[in-house]
């Protein structure tokens, strides 16, 4: 899974015990867990680090403190991939799920901005990112 840790490479990837519902119980599976820009710089190297962020202004990978809104065709691949799950799940990815000031839910924000929901992924991604 290398391709997997290369795309994720800001965060850190632990095991988990996740409880599959109403299937098989609980397994063990992988998730993408907070970083810090120490530990990015000491796993990928300073040079990395510089060549990816500083190079495009970006100071800090984990420590920004300005407006973040989620990647519109990314959030959309996430919630056409979560309602495969069933109505449950999604209600709680949009119920529990927040942008950056921890208050405003992904249901809220898809609300005041129902066009992400049409939009397609550019052609690059087309596979990859519908769900």
């Amino acid at each position: 899974m290398p391709e997997f840790y290369k795309r994720e490479e800001e965060f850190n990837i632990v095991t988990v015990q996740a409880e599959d519902l109403g299937k098989r119980g609980k397994t063990n599976a992988l998730a993408c867990s907070r970083g810090s820009d120490e530990q990015f710089i000491e796993k990928w190297g300073r040079r990395h680090f510089e060549e990816r962020y500083l190079a495009n202004g970006i100071s800090s990978i984990w420590n920004f403190k300005g407006k973040i809104l989620p990647c519109r065709v990314y959030l959309r691949h996430c919630v056409l991939a979560v309602q495969k799950q069933g109505k449950s799940t999604l209600d709680d990815f949009l119920d529990n799920t927040y942008l950056f000031d921890r208050k405003t839910t992904i249901r809220k924000y898809l609300g005041e901005n129902p066009e992400i929901m049409k939009e397609e992924p550019p052609s690059s991604l087309a596979t990859r990112y519908n769900g």
